[in-house]
């Protein structure tokens, strides 16, 4: 009765396999397998041994050729049954359809050929976290992030032996837990090499004869915006063979397809036998930033371009949609626009050998409690991919890669860094200023060439980082010593030259008013923020809920009292231009980029060191502003913000704001004015008012109208040419007429006087800049920033407004 049952379930499994040969057959030869029929045509081609099919296809056959048997259910739950007889099927198809000279390459393919899946898994589609006992045998397909990678090694499958006493060759198969299970007689094998015959003649193993496959692991983590908050990432083990080695690298985001699999291993000592789970891979596909870029409907690409179209020549284009960028910080408005371009990021050209990055880095400096970190966490939620770190926390090789050796195979594995898996995407470092020098040295080459070097431990590798870098520090000395320049920062040149824009944020608390705004706002955004019940939701989870159904996002939103552009709009934007729009360099532009390096190297050539790289800063920022305008052609007015945007940044508006001091200084002394009303380079004005953001000048003194009169004596103001022509005097030709404003300056001056009634005391610049470009109320043509600030010092000068550039804030003065 036992041999009866034992024959019978052999018989069943024969059965079985059968029907599951002639189920991929049929399928084969059916219309939904067309389209896999012409993938086995060009396996062929290449002389490939794996053919990808869509899972989609299998369920339209299935469900069309009997409902009952659900032969696609059957095989998601039992895939590794299946396999191997799907495997014999595309076996004698590939030898029908091969011509005859490709049949000795045939014979030659030792390992066979094998099948993947692709496609819609349904329940089955998880992360590292997602896999549990109930996916144990399934197919599953699992998303993740390598940071493991062994070396690939062979894996015996067949060994060839000789016997010399009776001249006779004998062949023994391997088989280990993970090969796949048909019947009674693919069990898992004694895996030892035979060193004798059963009549104890000594063998001789052929390894010339016997046949391999390559076999390779690696570490599959859990994405870190995947993973919940306040819980470690998840990981599992994967086992790539065959074709698969070496089709990923550390750092790469990819979907693996495969089964997965439990097996035992004996451990040393007293530990007994240890309980192990395995994916064995079938397919690998590369799903890069996918998995966080937000699907757009036609809805809004209509949106986007409507939008690029009306602000297309428009100077305020930036300014207008960096209000998306962290509404909740107060100020920080050159960086917040500078951290827009970072997102969009400039073209990367790569000429031979030779790669010219396009990713922007971006360092800012500044006092405690102006907002640095609050701007990476939120850079961190709107970019695609985005790692961060902090400079306390991270090592060399942490933040690059590293080479260790195994402890359960011995093999020498790389694991990457931070700058490694953020490749293609954007590395935020909080504290940059307390990482070791010897660790910031490691940043050097994956800063500039966008990868990294591994010589080490006999392993040599380089991978890729091209990734854009946003770091925040603090002063040397805790705060921002306008004494100490450039020493405040205390990080070496050569690092700090591979910065694109630094820029310098100080809190300065000595005037009230100012103290009073940011007290307003902060609390407004404390009465204002929507309560959400999310805490315990990581951010992906989150969104993942939101965007289940692809829906139109807003494009404005309301933040207090003022509209913004939308997080959600301005994440889509950022993705449809990055994919679509490659910008070129005119002419124009060209000329007008060359002429202001060679400018500013000439005007700063004994103070700053104005190198090439800054050139390259400027290509890459009028790059990305021809991105955000969605032009294939970078213009004129997308080098002029590239400029408007370097010389704001530190150290350029250091020496503008020292030469603007030391101007205005000598003009005191000239007049003889012993009055501190106009001393711009006092010490307490020097300190208080040294590199604020957004930049401008010194702080000036509080005056009223009546009393800038009396300080001022009209013998002491240089006369201009209205006063000459008063007192009969014939001004030169060539002389402007600096007291007659343009036709929009005095259209700039009549909505500024229509703002500023009486009981408006003050207002901030940014809010009357965006209130001077809105499309109802505002100036015809909008206000850039420069044209601005004329007019706010022509009257300033005037009398009618106090304009204090360090506070970004205009005083009304107007009597009454």
């Amino acid at each position: 009765l036992f041999l009866f049952l034992i024959a019978l379930r052999q018989r069943q499994l024969d059965d079985e396999g059968l029907d599951q040969k002639k189920f991929f057959m049929d399928f084969l030869e059916s219309e939904p397998g067309a389209s896999t029929i012409d993938k086995i045509d060009a396996m062929i081609t290449k002389k490939a041994n794996r053919l990808i099919v869509n899972i989609n296809d299998l369920r339209d056959f299935d469900s069309s050729n009997d409902p009952d048997k659900q032969w696609v259910e059957k095989f998601s739950k039992e895939a590794y049954a299946s396999l191997p007889y799907w495997e014999m099927a595309l076996e004698e198809v590939v030898e029908k359809r091969s011509p005859p000279g490709l049949l000795k390459v045939i014979e030659q393919q030792k390992s066979g050929y094998h099948i993947g899946i692709e496609g819609p898994m349904g329940l089955y589609h998880v992360t590292p976290r997602g896999l549990g006992s109930s996916s144990l045998n399934c197919l599953v397909t699992v998303d993740g992030i390598v940071t493991k990678l062994a070396i690939v090694r062979p894996k015996l499958l067949s060994s060839v032996h000789y016997c010399g006493a009776t001249e006779t060759w004998q062949t023994k198969q391997y088989r280990d837990e993970m090969s796949p299970l048909v019947d009674n007689k693919t069990l898992p094998t004694i895996n030892i090499l035979p060193t004798k015959d059963r009549d104890g003649n000594l063998l001789r193993m052929e390894y010339g004869l016997s046949s391999y496959t390559d076999h390779q692991t690696i570490v599959l983590q859990e994405m870190p915006e995947t993973a919940p908050v306040g819980q470690l990432p998840r990981h599992v083990p994967v086992v790539l063979e065959d074709d698969l080695v070496d089709s990923v690298k550390p750092g790469d985001r990819v979907q693996i397809t495969g089964v997965y699999l439990p097996y035992t291993e004996k451990t040393s000592g007293d530990e007994g036998i240890k309980f192990q789970t395995t994916l064995v891979a079938n397919n690998v596909t590369q799903i890069g930033l996918r998995t966080r870029c937000p699907e757009l409907t036609d809805e809004d690409i209509v949106n986007i371009k409507k939008l690029a179209h009306e602000k297309r020549n428009d100077k305020t284009f930036l300014s207008y949609m960096a209000t998306g960028i962290a509404p909740t910080l107060y100020g920080l408005n050159r960086p917040k626009q500078s951290v827009l371009l970072m997102l969009l990021g400039g073209q990367e050209r790569v000429d031979g050998v030779t790669r010219r990055r396009g990713d922007i880095n971006i360092l800012i400096v500044g006092d405690p409690s102006v907002g640095k970190s609050q701007l990476l966490r939120f850079v961190m939620n709107i970019a695609p991919l985005s790692i961060h770190t902090t400079g306390k926390g991270a090592t060399g090789v942490g933040l690059t890669a590293a080479v260790t050796m195994d402890p359960d195979s011995g093999e020498k594995t790389l694991l990457p860094g931070a700058m490694v898996l953020g490749d293609r995407g954007i590395v935020c470092i909080d504290e940059f200023d307390k990482m070791g020098n010897d660790d910031r040295v490691m940043m050097h080459e994956a800063m500039e060439q966008g990868s990294v070097t591994i010589a080490k431990a006999g392993v040599h590798a380089s991978l890729n980082s091209r990734c854009s870098v946003l770091a925040v520090a603090n002063p040397v000395y805790g705060e921002w010593e306008p004494v100490l320049r450039g020493k405040n920062i205390g990080l070496p040149e050569s690092l700090v030259s591979r910065f694109d824009l630094i820029f310098v944020a100080t809190d300065d608390g000595r005037d009230p008013e100012h103290n009073k705004q940011i007290s307003k706002f902060v609390l407004n955004n404390h009465l204002t923020a929507p309560v959400t019940a999310m805490q315990d939701k990581s951010l992906h989870e989150a969104e993942t809920e939101e965007s289940q159904i692809p829906r139109t996002s807003k494009q404005t939103t309301t933040f207090g009292n003022k509209r913004i552009v939308s997080s959600e709009f301005l994440r889509k934007y950022i993705q449809y231009a990055k994919k679509n729009i490659t910008p070129r360099v005119s002419q124009e532009a060209k000329t007008t980029i060359v002429d202001e390096y060679v400018f500013l190297r000439e005007q700063h050539k004994n103070e700053v060191r104005i190198t090439a790289r800054v050139l390259e800063g400027m290509i890459r920022l009028a790059t990305a502003h021809a991105k955000l305008r969605l032009s294939e052609v970078v213009e004129q007015i997308d080098a002029e913000i590239a400029c408007t945007l370097l010389k704001s940044s530190f150290p350029l508006n250091e020496m503008d704001e020292e030469q603007l001091s030391g101007r205005r200084t000598k003009k005191r002394k000239n007049r003889g004015d012993d009055d501190d009303a106009f001393d711009f380079t006092s010490d307490e004005d020097e300190t208080d008012g040294h590199a604020r953001l957004p930049p401008g000048g010194a702080t000036r003194s509080f005056l009223s109208k009546r009393q800038r009169k009396d300080k001022a004596p009209a013998e002491h103001k240089k006369p201009t040419t209205t006063a000459k022509k008063e007192r009969g005097e014939t001004p030169p030709a060539d002389e402007e007429d600096e007291s007659q404003p343009t036709e929009k300056q005095n259209a700039v001056k009549q909505a500024i006087g229509k703002m500023l009634p009486a009981a408006v005391p003050e207002i901030d610049v940014a809010e009357l800049q965006a209130a001077l470009n809105d499309s109802e109320t505002g100036v015809a043509g909008g206000v850039m920033d420069d044209e601005l600030a004329t007019v706010l010092q022509q009257m300033d000068a005037e009398g009618v407004v106090m304009y204090v550039q360090n506070d970004s804030k205009v005083y009304n003065c107007m009597e009454g």
